[in-house]
């Protein structure tokens, strides 16, 4: 019996090849060719076309890679091809189709769980599903930088593009990358939905999110101390990717 494939098939296949040969363009004893030409590309026989280069985190990559004889297309095209926005987040490797996802670390390294992110008409919803946390309620951040090396501090403080000061309680507040408190059941899980009025997954949006990182901290934010709600440690983390 053969096996039809879908958009969806077609997408992974190629962005999983593109990842590998946009990598391997780094190694010198590997053959591979920049190429700049324009590309001809049809999906359903409809003719389609992508910008000349994208910026991949501050690098212009070309139309596509050459690799003994066969092209290699660089995902962002794909992504633009399919209509599905892509996201990457280099440290952890992660491509999130569609909508970004957040691999959330402990202070050691292991994976707790993930946060996927959708915008909404009136900001970013955060559908949160973690595990291995204190239970109770946690302080819960969208931080300024990416994370380094899983090193939490390098996240830097919480995204203020406003200039506010913190808190849902400050009068003077809050900062764009204020979430209410993470709740966090006996089993040490939560699997909970919370919004961020008035962020954004626009890249070069003002009060995008895209690019930075998302903190859980070890106390409870009390919403109104600036400039982090004496919310403690950092005890958990991940990058938006972008």
């Amino acid at each position: 019996m053969t096996k039809s494939f879908g958009k969806k098939h077609l997408l992974f296949s190629f962005l999983g090849g593109a990842v590998f040969f946009s990598g391997i363009t780094y190694a010198a004893d590997m053959q591979v060719t920049p190429n700049t030409e324009p590309l001809n590309f049809y999906m359903n026989g409809e003719a389609r076309q992508t910008s000349a280069t994208f910026n991949n985190q501050g690098t212009m990559v070309p139309q596509s890679f050459v690799y003994s004889g066969t092209t290699y297309v660089p995902i962002r095209h794909m992504s633009e091809l399919m209509g599905q926005n892509m996201y990457w987040d280099g440290p952890t490797s992660t491509i999130s189709v569609g909508h970004p996802v957040v691999q959330m670390m402990d202070v050691k390294g292991n994976s707790i769980g993930t946060i996927t992110l959708t915008q909404q008409e009136d900001g970013v919803l955060a559908q949160v599903n973690v595990s291995k946390l204190p239970a109770g309620k946690h302080g819960f951040h969208v931080h300024q930088s990416p994370i380094k090396n899983n090193d939490f501090a390098t996240a830097g403080s919480h995204l203020n593009p406003t200039g506010k000061e913190h808190g849902h309680l400050n009068p003077n507040g809050l900062h764009l990358g204020d979430f209410q408190n993470l709740e966090v059941a006996a089993d040490g899980t939560a699997q909970v939905e919370m919004k961020l009025a008035g962020a954004s997954l626009s890249k070069g949006d003002e009060h995008s999110i895209l690019g930075t990182s998302l903190i859980i901290h070890g106390d409870e934010d009390d919403q109104k101390s600036d400039p982090s709600g004496n919310s403690g440690d950092r005890i958990a983390g991940g990058n938006i990717p972008q």
